[in-house]
């Protein structure tokens, strides 16, 4: 009995939406699949215990499986078709065949994951910048300072 095919789109696919939780990896084969479940449970665990908008940069650390899921889905969507069957598909008795869906997912995975990657790199700083001036704006104790009531 042949291996199963392994479509390169499928693959792709799977690594932009579920490229966090490694399910890509799954379906290809790979045992250590979960690395990439684990990594973003201990990140998210991280920052809900940090939680804050000050440390906003430890979930961009936390969702680095996300980021790696994008490259990964655009590295599989631009892949030859003779290198892939060579490497997945070397038993299944099968060759790819893959047209412009492969060439159209990884133009919207290049745009969607670039909007991603800079809006959260600008909501890091933003968050930032505002805990910076909230902490500049405490009184020495802490506390807020109190503003005079203008009558």
């Amino acid at each position: 009995m042949p291996a199963p095919h392994k479509h390169k789109f499928t693959a792709a696919f799977l690594a932009f939406v579920a490229g966090g939780l490694g399910l890509h990896r799954r379906y290809l084969g790979d045992r250590r699949w979960w690395w990439y479940a684990l990594w973003l449970v201990v990140g998210m665990a991280v920052f809900a215990s940090v939680g804050s908008k000050a440390n906003f940069w430890v979930l961009t650390l936390a969702l680095l499986p996300v980021w790696i899921g994008f490259a990964q889905s655009m590295g599989i969507a631009v892949a030859d078709d003779k290198r892939w069957d060579a490497r997945y598909n070397a038993a299944s008795g099968r060759t790819s065949r893959n047209g412009w869906n492969c060439v159209m997912l990884a133009i919207v995975v290049l745009l969607l994951s670039t909007i991603v990657c800079v809006t959260a790199i600008i909501l890091s700083a933003q968050y930032y910048y505002e805990a910076q001036q909230e902490a500049a704006q405490l009184a020495p104790d802490g506390s807020l300072p109190s503003t005079p009531s203008t009558k």
